[in-house]
């Protein structure tokens, strides 16, 4: 799964890696958690999810393990980066911290950069929770809610 939505998008969403649900349905916003993700986009950040651009750090459902290993990252790494070179969007969502720290290699506690505005090379990246944790722990929804109206305000 290469990516999906508009080319030409100033929101820029990155999950970690293809879930099992995504790759037996070849399509984004499935299951409980891309529910989820849809109505974020569309009740807080924009009027339409198409009006933005939603890709994986990891382009494949990871082998044998829930987890993508660095290799999968690696071999994914150059073509994530070339999308964001191109698409060029104002703000890249990074979806949960192991988005984060796939995309940034970053270290620090996820807290701490949680909601926040992170430079990356020429963009401004901002690290949300992922809906599949915000499902698992609904007293957070009220941070997100906090974080997505933040980044509205930015767009």
């Amino acid at each position: 799964m290469y990516g999906y939505g508009n080319p030409n998008a100033d929101l820029m969403i990155v999950d970690a890696y293809v879930s099992h649900s995504e790759n037996e349905q070849n399509s984004y916003y499935v299951g409980r958690s891309g529910l989820s993700l849809k109505n974020m986009i569309e009740k807080v950040l924009l009027k339409r999810v198409n009006d933005v651009y939603i890709t994986h750090a990891v382009k494949c459902k990871p082998l044998d393990s829930k987890e993508p290993s660095v290799s999968e990252f690696e071999s994914c790494k150059a073509y994530l980066f070339k999308q964001i070179d191109l698409i060029q969007p104002k703000i890249i969502i990074a979806l949960g911290e192991k988005a984060y720290r796939l995309i940034t290699g970053d270290t620090t506690p996820f807290e701490k950069v949680r909601g926040e505005h992170v430079n990356f090379s020429t963009f401004s990246l901002i690290p949300i929770y992922h809906p599949t944790y915000l499902l698992r722990n609904p007293s957070l929804k009220r941070e997100t809610l906090h974080d997505l109206n933040k980044i509205k305000s930015i767009l």
